[in-house]
């Protein structure tokens, strides 16, 4: 009988060893398991050396990124906890995803995100050293300032806790759409075509910015919906963000940068391999620049293939990897047409399309040759009527040489852009879109942190907005 008793206080005592030995165990783990990504800002980065003409207008105009070659991952630490001067505590370190910013989406979907074989082969960064920023006093030891879409776009991911930026996770900003962290929030961000409050926010501080983000056409028909027009909205916007190049923050659909080494292609075969002349990849038939009239007429001198919804040849936006392998493989010209002919805007379709081997020939209302040196493109804009554009592809077809001329300028070049997966109700990826618009999210946080030299608001959004204009096509007879 009494032998139960001292059987029971070892049973105790052995049960006690094993969970402190497990709680030991369990803290180590978790130790280890807490990593965030840290890097040496003087990171040894290769970059190209060579300066094109248009590239030193793109530095003059103070556009941001270039595409380096980042030779190995970054080095993991563990978190630490930080006190601030008034005492606030917080986990450096804690939200974070990796520099590949989608690659969020693997832990809200099960679909995995196809990669795209046209992805350009260098990391997207951002060209500022940021080691005098993270050392000044107003910096150092202090938490990472809050950006918070509150009207995103589609292609979004959802970042329910905040994240570190894709391209500059160093600069001390996360990024986040839950609404709980707004009044925390340094900038909330609306989408101009997205804005369907009926009034803004109270601001909880004087220094909370509000941010104008556009990358759609200012046409009727884009903004219907939204309430960027009343008068609740007009005047409460400090920054704008978008790709007309008098934004605050440039944010285009694409960028082009030289490469660091020149491709070695066989162009004889490439060319061998083109039966067909031209093609067009189209989903809306009925534009406010004309496009399909002016393709229409083109037909009637030159063979073009049309592709999409407008046309008999069928191409699902799913598969749009595979659908343009093969149009580059057997067509010499790709019309790169813009819907509306509005003031610098070119979407995707014209960098997105530059990485393929044929040429492209393209019609909008911007300055191409800021975006790409002339003679690595075909605009319509340089010929007077579209029988003189008809002869000039005429003339390259039949001579080889000056065909392959375009393509080996062009091909001097790289596009960049991210890729963002555009997801129905169940998670299934219905197309991709592309973006680049990593960068923009570094100025941002860059501003955020010199929010005294950037103090600015628009007494009426709706002037500023206004300017980037559409025009009436005039090379339709």
């Amino acid at each position: 009988m009494s032998s139960k008793p001292t059987n029971l206080r070892k049973v105790v005592l052995f049960l006690s060893v094993v969970t402190v030995f497990i709680v030991i165990i369990y803290n180590i783990r978790v130790q280890k398991q807490m990593t965030l990504f840290s890097s040496d800002p003087k990171e040894d980065h290769q970059e190209d050396p060579e300066e094109s003409e248009f590239q030193a207008l793109h530095r003059e105009m103070g556009i941001g990124g270039k595409a380096v070659v980042r030779p190995k991952e970054r080095e993991r630490k563990g978190p630490r906890m930080v006190r601030t001067k008034s005492g606030e505590s917080f986990v450096e370190g804690m939200f974070y995803t990796h520099d590949d910013w989608p690659q969020f989406y693997y832990k809200i979907y099960n679909t995995t995100i196809p990669k795209s074989p046209y992805d350009p082969p260098h990391v997207i960064q951002w060209d500022f050293n940021i080691s005098t920023l993270l050392q000044r006093p107003d910096v150092k030891g202090r938490p990472p300032k809050l950006i918070m879409w509150m009207a995103p776009m589609g292609y979004l991911p959802k970042l329910p806790e905040p994240v570190r930026l894709r391209t500059c996770p160093e600069m001390p900003c996360r990024m986040t759409t839950n609404a709980k962290y707004q009044e925390k929030s340094a900038a909330l961000l609306w989408n101009a075509q997205n804005i369907r409050m009926a009034k803004p926010p109270e601001r909880p501080h004087p220094d909370q910015v509000f941010i104008f983000h556009n990358q759609e056409k200012p046409t009727p028909s884009q903004m219907a919906r939204s309430n960027y027009r009343t008068s609740a909205w007009r005047s409460v916007f400090n920054w704008t963000m978008s790709f007309r190049f008098d934004s605050d923050i440039l944010d285009m659909y694409g960028y082009l940068s030289k490469r660091p080494a020149p491709l070695v292609k066989n162009y004889t075969t490439i060319l061998a391999r083109k039966t067909n002349m031209a093609v067009w990849m189209v989903s809306h038939c009925k534009t406010t620049s004309g496009r399909e009239e002016y393709v229409k007429i083109l037909q009637k001198y030159l063979p073009v293939h049309i592709y999409g919804h407008c046309g008999p040849h069928k191409c699902a936006r799913s598969e749009d990897d595979k659908c343009f392998k093969t149009i580059e493989s057997n067509y010499k010209f790709l019309l790169a047409f813009e819907n509306t002919l509005c003031t610098e805007y070119i979407t995707e379709k014209f960098f997105r399309y530059m990485e393929a081997d044929l040429v492209l020939v393209v019609r909008g209302g911007a300055g191409y040759e800021k975006h790409a040196p002339r003679g690595t493109y075909i605009n319509t804009a340089d010929f007077k009527t579209i029988q003189d554009l008809v002869a000039y592809l005429q003339h390259l077809d039949k001579n080889p040489e000056e065909y392959l001329k375009i393509l080996r300028a062009k091909d001097q070049y790289v596009p960049m852009y991210e890729e963002y997966p555009h997801r129905d109700r169940k998670g299934r990826i219905s197309y991709m879109h592309y973006h680049y618009e990593a960068v923009a999210y570094c100025e941002l946080c860059r501003r955020l942190w010199n929010i005294d030299r950037y103090r600015k608001s628009y007494p009426d959004m709706t002037e500023w907005f206004d300017k980037g204009g559409c025009a009436a096509a005039k090379d339709i007879p």
